[in-house]
């Protein structure tokens, strides 16, 4: 990046879903002096789909590329089989080597699809981590305390409320911190519920003689059911859902989440983000337009404008016309009749007959025929296999028996 670079991107870029900044001073003046910075990113393979929450930051890191500096982008093979507990409020199994290499099998891809990876230095944290012997790993540590480790919040409910805590969770946010010394890097960005793994970075920084990282944590999105969007609780959005699918999950955010996405998973200009977050104010748009807005533009981004059109189309036609949708999956069944439950399973609507069960009582089944729509409120019913029917579970889950 030249000297005297653009001042307002900088300002948007250091703004822009932007929690909290350590140290903004320092680096937005390291910004301002056009010096090329080495920012790094690190990703746990901990499921092989990216979500909305992961893709915020490789938008950050985008913002930082377009500004011409580098991007130390690290995939954790090795931390993914701990498991980073930042915000895991009980003890989790750890991963195999094996399950992380098929979970990261795509990853690059769909990093792809954000920032451009012929100006991105990628590595895997087990090129450093898996060299270090039990003396480096010891040393590592004698610069914390237990107590350090223990107040951490999720740690600290809880040991309240005397929930396992593994010795391995409190190693990791020093295995991150070394991934920091490894690359030098100067910059690390991370959500905000990251914040201690990474200052626990520039700690580790110091004592290895190099200049502490700053560190920039970003505001976390929530999920499909108001929690953090988490693979682990699988109330996700990723960028490889089918553009239909996509635009259905957006259109059943909470109203209060419309403006947080916009900031954080597109790059529609803020001022027109502010004046979206007017009208929801004012209650003179209905909120539902503005969410077919954020939902193509977001669409877009992964696909295309074409994809995110036919996607708004598809939900115009389902859920506000109440038509079937234009392609809806089909699967052969040779018996002749089969109770509810195995025919929800048997069509990938369920993955037991515990979740077909409770999908049943909750009146979210619907078999659709010639003759009409039936909802389901007997899960101990035996349905007719017809060439032809199809079955309904939930608002936009749908097949049809061929």
């Amino acid at each position: 990046m030249k000297k005297g670079a653009d001042t307002e991107k900088i300002e948007e870029l250091l703004a822009r879903g932007a929690e909290d900044i350590i140290d903004k001073k320092h680096l937005k003046e390291a910004l301002l002096s056009g010096k090329k910075l080495n920012i790094k990113f690190g990703i746990d393979p901990t499921g092989p789909k990216i979500h909305l929450g992961r893709a915020t930051l490789l938008l950050k890191l985008k913002d930082f590329q377009d500004l011409g500096h580098k991007i130390t982008l690290i995939i954790g093979n090795f931390t993914a089989q701990i498991g980073d507990a930042s915000d895991k409020d009980s003890l989790r199994p750890p991963l195999t080597e094996d399950e992380v290499k098929n979970n990261m099998r795509d990853y690059l891809p769909q990093i792809g699809r954000i920032l451009d990876l012929k100006k991105t230095d990628i590595k895997y944290n087990s090129e450093w981590l898996q060299k270090l012997c039990a003396k480096d790993l010891i040393l590592l540590t004698m610069g914390f305390t237990a107590q350090q480790m223990i107040h951490r919040r999720n740690f600290k409910e809880r040991w309240e409320a005397e929930k396992p805590i593994g010795v391995h969770e409190l190693l990791y946010p020093i295995l991150q911190g070394y991934d920091s010394v490894a690359v030098k890097a100067d910059v690390e960005l991370g959500g905000f519920d990251q914040l201690f793994n990474l200052k626990t970075g520039r700690e580790i920084q110091r004592t290895f003689g190099q200049n502490p990282q700053d560190i920039m944590t970003l505001k976390m999105i929530y999920g499909l059911d108001g929690r953090k969007m988490s693979t682990s609780w699988g109330n996700v959005i990723t960028i490889l859902d089918d553009p239909k699918e996509m635009f259905g999950k957006l259109m059943s955010l909470k109203d209060g989440h419309i403006i947080d996405y916009f900031e954080c998973c597109t790059r529609v200009p803020m001022k027109q983000v502010n004046a979206y977050k007017k009208e929801l104010e004012s209650k003179k748009t209905n909120p539902k337009e503005i969410k077919k807005i954020l939902a193509k533009e977001i669409i877009s981004n992964f696909y295309s404008a074409k994809e995110a059109e036919q996607a708004e189309k598809e939900f115009e036609k389902v859920f506000e016309k109440k038509d079937l949708p234009s392609q809806i999956k089909g699967i052969k069944i040779k018996e002749k009749e089969l109770d509810i439950l195995d025919l929800l399973i048997l069509m990938d609507l369920a993955k037991s007959k515990g979740e077909a069960r409770r999908l049943v009582e909750q009146g979210g089944v619907k078999i659709i025929s010639g003759k009409g729509a039936k909802i389901i409120s007997n899960w101990k019913e035996k349905i007719e296999i017809k060439k032809g029917l199809i079955i309904q579970s939930g608002k936009r889950n749908f097949r049809k028996i061929f």
